[in-house]
């Protein structure tokens, strides 16, 4: 999930210099207590908010990967839901592998469901929606390393899928979007890190990435600071958390530069090889002033990359409290699968009489008529 940022009635405070985190001399137990109180808030929030009309698709299967390649390793210790296009097809689709937000300690696949089925609809894509494990259970880089192993396995059972292998692309949102960067950094030079992979990974077609987490070292003090309406930023307690949960040990910020970590950071000679990124960052975000260096190094390397300025709007805009749509969602989504589009060659056509017959979440829950003409700020 993407967390919900502070109303204009209880805004942020911007911590005080010298800021130490309380939390990061908190026990683990009662740092995941508190995480376990707001995976069930948020699992509330998204099961209405799916079922609200248009009700989003369910996913058709789930699968269960292997853990390989984090220390913590098992059988069946990933879960996975495929989403698959009702249509027939007759050759491999392209496979969109997606990682859900939540500050690495909340959120689940299906919380992204209505990007599945934006992409189910408009590329007929098979969309895998990667439940990786959550701090404080499993800090850094636990969470990066399922990312990694199920691109590797998800590609290795191509056939399996109907996928093409040769079409893979990547896509994240908050926490997920790091992850998105982080594993194809790894993947893309596994001997770095020191990982042996389960099989050998895809040439990724592409990153989408919204709002993504690149730099670790900056302070969230700095980082408030840069944004134009601190107050609407996450709370501390909030970040507080993530923060103690997910860099376990506690490092000092200086020394947060590992790549899986903040992989804005990465040298240019890797970047130089990353394949085409569709970047989106909101304007009301303390994450916004690294997603603007990162973009800026993208260009000056002349990568393929489209950005976009989500104006007026906070982290996690997309994700609304229910039953309060806004317009400026369908438009970032669309533009993020116009680029994917792009990518394979191909053009974004919309197949919405098919994607009826998918089972969808229910009951539905009617939105309210008074709702019905709200509309946001879209980007520009």
């Amino acid at each position: 999930m993407e967390l919900e940022p502070p109303s204009d009635a209880n805004p942020t405070q911007p911590e005080p210099p010298g800021y130490v985190n309380p939390l990061e001399s908190s026990s683990r137990w009662y740092l995941n207590a508190r995480a376990q109180v707001i995976r069930y808030a948020a699992n509330v929030g998204f099961r209405i908010a799916n079922r609200t009309e248009p009700t989003a698709p369910a996913p058709t299967r789930e699968v269960y990967l292997d853990s390989t390649i984090s220390m913590h390793k098992g059988r069946e210790k990933i879960k996975v839901e495929v989403w698959e296009p009702p249509k027939v097809s007759t050759g491999g689709r392209p496979a969109v592998i997606n990682f859900h937000g939540g500050g690495w300690i909340l959120g689940q696949g299906t919380d992204d469901a209505r990007w599945a089925a934006g992409l189910m609809t408009d590329v007929d894509a098979v969309v895998f929606t990667v439940n990786y494990r959550l701090a404080p259970s499993h800090p850094f880089p636990t969470p990066v390393e399922d990312c990694m192993d199920a691109i590797c396995q998800i590609t290795q059972r191509a056939d399996e899928f109907g996928i093409d292998p040769c079409k893979i692309i990547l896509s994240g949102f908050s926490a997920g979007a790091t992850n998105t960067l982080a594993s194809w950094l790894c993947l893309h030079d596994p001997d770095r890190f020191g990982y042996e992979l389960p099989s050998k990974p895809p040439k990724l077609a592409g990153l989408v990435m919204f709002y993504p987490v690149l730099d670790w070292t900056i302070t969230r003090p700095m980082k408030r600071q840069t944004c134009a309406r601190p107050d609407l930023t996450l709370p501390k307690g909030l970040t507080d958390l993530i923060d103690a949960s997910y860099v376990y040990p506690p490092l000092p910020r200086e020394k947060r530069t590992d790549p899986r970590l903040s992989p804005g950071l990465m040298p240019d000679s890797q970047l130089k090889d990353i394949p085409p990124v569709h970047l989106v960052v909101c304007e009301y975000d303390m994450l916004l002033a690294e997603g603007n260096a990162f973009a800026r190094r993208l260009s000056a390397l002349d990568k393929q990359f489209t950005f976009r300025l989500v104006e007026g709007e906070q982290h996690g805009w997309d994700n609304p409290p229910p039953m309060t749509p806004k317009e400026s969602v369908h438009v970032e989504y669309g533009e993020a699968i116009s680029a994917i589009a792009s990518w394979l060659g191909t053009k974004r056509e919309t197949d919405s009489e098919s994607m009826k017959s998918m089972k969808t979440k229910r009951p539905i829950l009617k939105r309210p008529s008074y709702l019905a003409s709200f509309r946001s700020r879209t980007a520009r």
